[in-house]
């Protein structure tokens, strides 16, 4: 099978790993051309890009699927996949999770592990078909991995987790597990996550304000010394994902009728310092 990875961080990199003598990989970033003139189409795209690069790899995508093909979305956050829609359509697009610590140190990878994925089937039967070999692939290179036909209440937890986490380690500078051990800091967390879960269930998925607050803080005590990717990029001076993660929460909540003030905040708060 032919794949395209778009993006070549650290999840990239991940991804990369899981199908390295499975797949006939095409690696693109925004160095590189994705295909020359005449070079077979992919029969899956993954895009792996941050959000501020969901345009670009939507676009490329676009280019380079074959018209049979899927193209799978795995980023964080929300409007990735309407993104995807709209370059490649409905039935070649597919949303998932992924859940690992990744990060690349002067270009080599340091991850948790192979990491644990969930994939939804795309409308089209042959894309469906083709999303079934991806992840049977990525499974054979050690990916923990579920194919499902829904995978928007996967989507909806790791927003969850991502909004109560990763905002208040990037303001604050701490590790996952130094989060966990301050009092205050994890009583915003705590709220961050009980807004989502209002959203969420707003929005048709069904999450209990208490099985939020248990599951962010369940998946920090798993990665307690990670550093989150906010926190991350805000260190590095790179563009963040506050708008794709509380953004967007804020936003889908005013749309429903439901508020989500904090997440409001952490929107402007994060924005602001990364800006500086």
């Amino acid at each position: 099978m032919r794949v395209a990875i778009l993006g070549m961080g650290a999840i990239g990199h991940v991804v990369a790993r899981a199908l390295d003598g499975r797949a006939d990989l095409v690696k693109v970033d925004r160095t590189k051309a994705p295909l020359r003139d005449g070079e077979e189409p992919v029969g899956a795209a993954i895009v792996t890009t941050k959000t501020p690069g969901s345009a670009w790899a939507a676009q490329i995508a676009a280019k380079i699927l074959a018209p049979d093909g899927v193209a799978l979305t795995i980023q964080n956050g929300l409007g990735n996949y309407e993104m995807l829609v709209e370059h490649v359509g409905h039935p070649r697009a597919a949303v998932g999770v992924i859940y690992v610590g990744a990060q690349l140190v002067n270009g080599e990878l340091r991850a948790t592990g192979a990491g644990k994925v969930e994939l939804g089937r795309p409308p089209g039967a042959t894309p469906r078909a083709k999303l079934d070999e991806l992840g049977r692939l990525l499974r054979e290179g050690g990916m923990d991995v579920t194919v499902v036909d829904d995978a928007w209440p996967a989507v909806w937890r790791k927003v969850v987790t991502n909004a109560a986490v990763n905002p208040v380690t990037a303001l604050l500078g701490r590790t996952n597990a130094e989060l966990l051990a301050d009092a205050p800091a994890s009583g915003v967390a705590d709220c961050l996550a009980r807004e989502v879960a209002r959203v969420a269930t707003a929005s048709g998925v069904r999450i209990g304000e208490d099985e939020a607050t248990k599951q962010w803080r369940a998946m920090a005590a798993l990665t307690g010394a990670n550093r989150s990717s906010m926190l991350q990029d805000v260190e590095a001076g790179r563009p963040t994902e506050i708008d794709a993660i509380s953004g967007a929460v804020a936003r889908e909540g005013e749309r429903r009728g439901v508020a989500a003030p904090l997440n409001q905040a952490m929107t402007l708060l994060v924005s602001s310092l990364a800006e500086r």
